[in-house]
């Protein structure tokens, strides 16, 4: 297998933490933003969205993060990440399609406006969008917090797939200022989600 995948991005670190805590066998690309290698009719026949991460096994190629976390987790059968049981399996999948919808939109804002609009676009952020991403942000993070209440991880004792692709989310927090300090069950999940050896070695480097 091959993934196309970027260190800075917080979706293929999703991805990137999975292989390296299941010790996949994984060829890991990274693709040159400067050269506009992602934009390659080459690339394109392999994600028409010109984005990472993509993964290629053989003749089958995919997108979307979270599909590849659950593809690659597959591939060693008996982990706890991505376990057969169908109820688990839904479970997981339900606060990965959650993470997408909601809360992304949340913390992505304070990571575009405060961190890359102003590296890559030389730009002030919004306050608008900052606004908005917050009233995204506090609508969805009491959810999170509440279902982290006596738990180690999110789904209970057992880390899980959906620790690593809602944790993701949470990549760019500090250096972004998302506004996350009242959350005490997020902040110390997060502190023990930074002791997983193949999560906190796949931090992006900005």
């Amino acid at each position: 297998m091959k993934l196309y995948a970027i260190q800075a991005s917080n979706n293929c670190r999703r991805v990137t933490a999975v292989i390296a805590h299941l010790g996949l066998d994984v060829e890991i690309v990274e693709p040159s933003l400067h050269t506009g290698e992602m934009k390659t009719p080459d690339y394109l026949g392999l994600n028409p969205n010109a984005k990472v991460p993509t993964l290629v096994d053989g003749d089958f190629k995919l997108w979307e993060s979270r599909a590849i976390m659950q593809y690659v987790a597959s591939q060693k059968p008996g982990n706890e990440l991505w376990p057969t049981d169908p109820r688990k399996q839904a479970d997981i999948s339900r606060w990965q399609f959650w993470e997408a919808s909601h809360l992304s939109k949340g913390t992505g804002p304070f990571a575009f406006e405060n961190l890359f609009k102003k590296i890559f676009m030389k730009q002030d952020a919004d306050p608008v969008a900052l606004a908005a991403g917050a009233k995204e942000f506090h609508t969805y993070a009491p959810i999170l917090n509440a279902q982290l209440e006596g738990k180690k991880y999110l789904l209970g004792d057992t880390l899980t797939l959906a620790d690593f692709s809602v944790g993701a989310c949470f990549s760019f927090a500090e250096p972004s200022g998302l506004p996350w300090n009242d959350y005490t069950n997020i902040k110390a999940w997060w502190g023990r989600l930074n002791e997983v050896p193949a999560w906190s070695s796949t931090a992006p480097r900005m």
